[in-house]
């Protein structure tokens, strides 16, 4: 996995290794003598001069350095590049009106497309802590935007806070900051903008400000993350569960460590009564996406080794996110995993609450439905559930 700090030499070497395969590219220094005198070509990364050329059967596209042309290639270019061909290329002849508005049309849907695409593949390699990698999805999201929405557009905002969170995960906090700032003049300047983004918002405003050790105003920021994410889908649901694990993780920076277990639980309660439900409705799993499931992974896992450190490993709180974790690596099909972490929770619930407890026997019930599952691959969705024990 590409490091959360900087994308490494050995990870962005097998990442190109990979894209490499692909046929009919290749990177090639700019001949600048062979440019027109009016023509500047600059890099579709950074907009520094170009130095180097990415030739492709579909198009030729130019970057400041070599390491900037293949970072966009590992990051989105090798998805995307068969498209951007006929949507950058001027047609060769322009044809009857009719023509023309057809071909605009399908210019405008392709892009729509593009935006989704993109910002979809950004978001996912963002959630896997590919921050640099994320960068050039995010930034083709934003120009398909431009394209369709216009400069002023709403619509823009959600790709500024990919680029937001992206530098952030880079320790960028300068970078980070516009592009927040220009999402937030967005939302200003359109007050029917959703709660949903003005939650996105805030929260990025409030990991900014955390990891700029601004920590009462990153609470404000996340108090307010919550608040609109509420608002949007309710304060139990797993979108908000967000926001009160990120107000954990200051309460923790600041050794106010009963305050943040105490939100560490609410994330764990949450997640955990959404997998029971899911348990029960096997089509719920699928209003997950990628990213917001690996989002689950990194909280859970952290809460869990957060518990442990300061409770003990034996801890029935400690048991219980061994638990709700090892749900979430089931619905995701990674069965051992999820039979490593509810064996142990099984052997925490036994010692605090006794074999008869119905919190232990629903820890019993899926191990004996994990017993009869494929543990090398595939899963099967066990069926009902009960409470988790409260603290």
């Amino acid at each position: 996995m590409i490091s959360s700090q900087s994308i490494t030499e050995a990870n962005l070497a097998s990442q190109w290794q990979d894209q490499e395969r692909v046929p009919g590219f290749e990177l090639l220094p700019v001949n600048m003598l062979a440019q027109p005198k009016d023509v500047k070509l600059v890099c579709e990364m950074t907009g520094a001069p170009a130095t180097i050329q990415l030739i492709t059967p579909y198009l030729t596209l130019y970057f400041a350095t070599r390491t900037d042309a293949e970072i966009a290639w590992a990051g989105i270019l090798h998805k995307i590049i068969p498209l951007l061909g006929p949507i950058r290329t001027a047609p060769a002849v322009i044809g009857s009106e009719e023509e023309r508005q057809r071909r605009q049309y399908t210019l405008e849907v392709s892009k729509r497309a593009l935006i989704d695409l993109t910002k979809n593949e950004a978001a996912n390699l963002l959630a896997r802590g590919q921050y640099q990698l994320s960068i050039p999805g995010a930034q083709q999201s934003m120009t398909f935007i431009k394209d369709v929405h216009g400069d002023q557009s709403v619509e823009l905002v959600p790709a500024y806070l990919l680029l937001a969170e992206a530098n952030l995960g880079l320790r960028r906090y300068k970078a980070a900051e516009e592009f927040l700032s220009l999402a937030n003049w967005s939302v200003l300047q359109n007050p029917e903008c959703s709660n949903l983004i003005r939650s996105q918002l805030h929260r990025n405003f409030g990991k900014l400000y955390a990891g700029q050790g601004k920590h009462v105003e990153a609470l404000k920021q996340l108090a307010h993350d919550v608040y609109f994410s509420s608002l949007e889908v309710g304060p139990e649901h797993v979108d908000t569960a967000a926001g009160y694990f990120h107000m954990a993780n200051i309460f923790s920076s600041q050794n106010r460590v009963e305050n943040g277990l105490a939100f560490y639980d609410k994330v764990v309660d949450i997640w955990y009564k959404f997998l029971a439900n899911v348990r029960s409705n096997a089509q719920d799993i699928d209003v997950l996406g990628e990213a917001q499931i690996a989002e689950a992974m990194d909280m859970l896992k952290n809460v869990w080794q957060i518990r442990e450190k300061f409770l003990g490993n034996e801890h029935i709180a400690t048991g219980e996110s061994r638990f709700t974790l090892g749900l979430l690596y089931l619905f995701v099909g990674e069965t051992q995993s999820a039979l490593g972490h509810i064996s142990v929770a099984k052997t925490i619930y036994t010692e605090h609450l006794g074999e008869d407890h119905p919190s232990t026997q629903d820890v019993i019930s899926v191990l004996t439905q994990l017993s009869t599952m494929d543990i090398g691959g595939s899963s099967a969705t066990p069926n009902g559930a009960s409470g988790m024990e409260s603290r």
